[in-house]
């Protein structure tokens, strides 16, 4: 748990690297960038850090976002998925999440209290 906390340090504190508007995206990307507000990034980033650990990297240097499905659905129901790049440990780490909010209202991702839930694949 040590090594899951000390890595979401390092995600949240790391800046994304400069890049050129004729940069390829990924496979699977449709955009750069997030549609998470600060509050979802902070917490769907632990749940990154303990994926990349789980891949062989318990030091991320740096998160790379990128917008993979724009939201569909309903206000109150809609889902898009992300891709997140975890450069660390002298390799990338591709990592899927899927948002869907619950129909609460809200905005952020809180455990059983409604708002914008998320899965890593």
């Amino acid at each position: 748990m040590r090594n899951i906390i000390c890595s979401l340090v390092m995600l949240v504190t790391v800046s994304l690297p400069a890049w050129s508007e004729g940069e390829a995206l990924p496979d699977g990307a449709i955009k750069r960038g997030t549609l998470a507000n600060a509050k979802l990034i902070i917490d769907a980033k632990l749940g990154v850090a303990a994926k990349v650990e789980s891949m062989g990297c318990a030091k991320p240097e740096r998160v790379e976002s990128y917008i993979a499905a724009m939201p569909a659905g309903p206000v109150g129901q809609r889902q898009w998925k992300e891709l997140w790049v975890i450069s660390g440990c002298d390799s990338r780490y591709p990592v899927n999440i899927e948002f869907k909010e619950s129909g609460q209202g809200g905005e952020y991702w809180k455990s059983g209290q409604g708002g914008v839930y998320w899965t890593i694949k």
